[in-house]
Order: C-alpha cells, then sequence, then structure tokens
C-alpha cells in the first residue's frame, strides 16, 4: 500500500507545473490581425507563427481566443479590427519577460504592425 502510495505522489509531483500554488504572471497579448496595407494576417499565417514562435517559447501551454478590438488612430478615428489574444500564465522571470519581447517583435516585423499590446496581472495557480 505505501509503495502505490509513493508511486503516486511521485507522478503528481512531475505533472504539476513548476509554479503550481504559487504567484505567477497572466499576459494577455493582442495581435492585430490587420496590415497597413488593408490585407488581413490569414489564418494559416497566425498558425504558423504560433506554432514556431510563441509556443516553443511557452510550452507549458497557452489559450488563444478570436476578438474583435478597437483602437484609436492617429486621427483620433475608431479602428476596429479581427484579433488574436493570447493568454500565457508563467512564473515572473526575466527569461519569460524576454521571450514576450521577442514574440511581440517578430510578430511586429513579420506582419509590419505598430506594436502589440501587452496586458500583465499577479495571480496565483492553484491546481
Amino acid at each position: 500500500m505505501r509503495r502505490g502510495y509513493f508511486a503516486l505522489l511521485f507522478i503528481f509531483i512531475n505533472f504539476v507545473p513548476a509554479y503550481a500554488d504559487s504567484a505567477a504572471v497572466q499576459t494577455v497579448l493582442y495581435f492585430g490581425l490587420s496590415r497597413p496595407d488593408g490585407g488581413q494576417v490569414e489564418e494559416a499565417q497566425w498558425k504558423d507563427f504560433l506554432a514556431r514562435d510563441v509556443t516553443p517559447r511557452f510550452p507549458d501551454g497557452l489559450t488563444v481566443i478570436d476578438g474583435l478590438g478597437q483602437w484609436r488612430d492617429a486621427r483620433v478615428q475608431p479602428i476596429t479590427e479581427r484579433t488574436k489574444l493570447v493568454i500565457i500564465v508563467h512564473p515572473a522571470s526575466e527569461d519569460a519577460a524576454r521571450s514576450l519581447r521577442e514574440i511581440k517583435a517578430i510578430y511586429v516585423k513579420r506582419f509590419n504592425q505598430i506594436s502589440v499590446l501587452q496586458t500583465d496581472q499577479d495571480v496565483r495557480v492553484v491546481e
């Protein structure tokens, strides 16, 4: 009986993220899909970007939500565009901050964007 208990405990410990039941950061990245030339970032391009540039930097998991964003341009005109929100819960670390900066820079350059909005919120991971 004790042997089974220790095996189960070992399995549980190995499958719980290192930051479970501790402080973490929830980052939301807002990726606009409209391009300055009037085109759109296509779904296949988005999926490739997600697979090649985002997921390898945060392999523990993330959530993608389709949205409709609105912001004002320099002429104070409201701009509405399709948006992808990527939610990542991660430990507060310089590695995570660097990865987020890299992801945003790649997206801005590849898809000729002005910026990628980022919000951060302290959270507690509970499993």
